[in-house]
């Protein structure tokens, strides 16, 4: 059973395109609302030479993606990979690795053997050892096409896996959290029509600074603004001045992130934020402080963590972020931030990636730029296009969240 979170009509490319696989099914919507829909799926027919012959196929390739990367890490001036390293990085990609994708190199290995030797272990380890790992197995290539025939729409999906005799508690939790964020959403279309300042959390954004109301500053000699990551999730004019906002988001004294984007807005749970490894009491300055010199910021880092909601697809999971400051000047500062999230499916083999771009545009405005990229240390999983549609998909909020808070505090307190 899969359970979508973009609603699509019932996907009828799924029989010529899980066709090369070998994968014969059938497939019905059984409860659709809102931008939910549970497809339930059963599998009809195992071709074992074609899945076994496209299962190696996937594994080689995935390798060879890995094996690139690592080649085009050493070209790109990184340090030469000598023998031990290069077999720690493999042994540490061997680690990270699912139980599915265990079960595919098992699969791909069985490649290079004669059909009257492969046929039988199929057989046995599908319907007497292993029959839920091969079918969910199977599930993750079928919600792989989905995300093929959705991505060409232009659209993002989010999904969930679950066995048959799960399928009802599951659905329920399910509808009962899609009611939730129902309410949640109408609540906030409300707020957003008229926002009551005694909801707000105060002057959290500091003070308005004089400097902001003059015309942009011209950048530095030489400088230029930071290339943005993979993805853009959010580009955005904010009506509030650049260094008044560079304070409220890097000054370690000012809980602006913290109180009113992550726990009011997000409902984040558990933060912590750490002092900046160098100058924390001088980064987000308003003015200039005497013998300092603000280049030095660059490369400043430091750490924070957080619990995020559980979500109909993830239960509530902790992140470990580490934020690092890559630009820093009066036209333009980046925050560049590497999250770490263990504790979600397959976030052992993954680093989220995010980067805040702020330029000045004077007479108090200023532009955000929000990024994110998906990491693959070890290689990229069998699912990794899944990752990288839940990574815009959940990133993506946060980014609308924080233009919106900004904007909403920037409104009320000028």
């Amino acid at each position: 059973m899969l359970l979508l979170s973009q609603q699509q009509q019932q996907p009828s490319h799924f029989p010529p395109r899980l066709k090369r696989h070998g994968i014969t099914i059938e497939s019905e919507i059984e409860y659709r609302v809102g931008p939910f829909f549970v497809l339930a799926v059963n599998i009809k027919r195992i071709d074992w030479r074609r899945f076994i012959k496209s299962t190696h196929r996937d594994v080689v390739e995935r390798r060879n993606k890995w094996q690139r990367k690592q080649e085009q890490d050493e070209l790109g001036g990184k340090e030469q990979v000598g023998m031990l390293q290069c077999w720690s990085s493999t042994i540490a990609r061997l680690r990270h690795m699912s139980k599915y994708e265990w079960l595919s190199y098992f699969i791909a290995f069985l490649y290079h053997f004669h059909w009257t030797i492969y046929l039988p272990v199929c057989w046995v380890t599908y319907h007497v050892l292993m029959g839920n790992l091969y079918r969910t197995f199977i599930l993750q290539h079928v919600a792989d096409e989905t995300f093929v025939l959705v991505e060409e729409k232009g659209m993002e999906m989010r999904v969930g896996i679950k066995e048959a005799p799960q399928q009802a508690g599951f659905m329920l939790s399910a509808l009962r959290e899609i009611r939730d964020d129902g309410r949640q959403l109408k609540q906030k279309q409300k707020e957003s029509e008229s926002v009551d300042k005694a909801s707000l959390l105060g002057p959290l954004l500091g003070p308005a600074v004089k400097e902001d109301k003059g015309p942009a500053p011209p950048p530095p000699d030489g400088f230029v603004v930071p290339e943005s990551l993979e993805f853009v999730g959010l580009e955005l004019d904010l009506p509030v001045g650049f260094k008044r906002l560079r304070w409220a988001l890097l000054n370690t004294s000012c809980s602006f992130t913290t109180d009113a984007v992550w726990n009011a807005e997000a409902k984040y749970e558990n933060i912590t934020v750490e002092p900046w490894s160098k100058h924390d009491e001088h980064i987000g300055s308003t003015t200039p402080v005497e013998g300092v010199d603000e280049a030095d910021f660059i490369g400043a880092e430091r750490n924070a963590s957080y619990l995020m909601p559980k979500s109909v697809f993830v239960k509530a999971n902790m992140c470990s972020e580490v934020q690092y400051i890559e630009s820093y000047n009066d036209h333009c500062f980046v925050l560049k931030k590497k999250a770490l999230t263990p504790d979600v499916p397959y976030g052992s083999t993954f680093v989220a990636w995010t980067k805040y771009i702020v330029i000045n545009t004077g007479n108090d405005t200023c532009k955000m730029i929000c990024s994110v990229e998906a990491e693959f240390p070890n290689g990229p999983p069998m699912i990794a296009r899944q990752i990288k549609s839940g990574m815009r998909t959940g990133v993506g909020e946060v980014f609308v969240l924080t233009g919106e808070t900004i904007t909403k505090y920037a409104d009320e307190y000028p």
